[in-house]
């Protein structure tokens, strides 16, 4: 069963980010809230998400215990290889995202953590970018349905 393990947003690029409990996905525009809500380039940037079992992964293959909010992608789950899902939609609760691409690294981890080569380590494994169809709340421990 896949479900929603943490909720990450910020309200700024520049700061840190932080785990809510809950959140609401609101069609076209995003997380309310969080850093990119309403302020995306494409609609396939409204929200990101991560398999909590890539950065488990990662963490042990580098000997680390890097926090999972730290890669700054909005929703950690688990129980589904979300990055192999492109062009596919899921539903959590009454929200509906269709995923559109992988969602690459970026160098902000690399620099705040000072580990050479973390983006190489990272690519294609590092979550996907998703729009937002239908809104609603989700929260930790919400399940997650894929939409045939």
């Amino acid at each position: 069963m896949a479900i929603i393990e943490a909720i990450n947003i910020t309200s700024q690029s520049d700061q840190e980010t932080f785990y809510v409990k809950q959140a609401y996905l609101e069609k076209n525009k995003g997380i309310v809230n969080d850093r990119y809500y309403g302020n995306f380039k494409t609609k396939k940037e409204q929200v990101t998400l991560i398999d909590i079992e890539e950065i488990d992964s990662f963490n042990s293959s580098i000997g680390a215990d890097i926090d999972y909010k730290d890669f700054r992608r909005n929703i950690i789950i688990s129980g589904l290889k979300i990055c192999e899902m492109i062009g596919e939609k899921i539903k959590i609760n009454d929200s509906i995202l269709k995923i559109h691409e992988i969602c690459q690294p970026c160098n902000y981890l690399q620099k705040k953590l000072n580990s050479h080569n973390l983006v190489k380590k990272l690519i294609n494994k590092s979550g996907v970018r998703a729009e937002i169809l239908s809104s609603g709340f989700i929260e930790v421990g919400s399940k997650i349905i894929k939409i045939k």
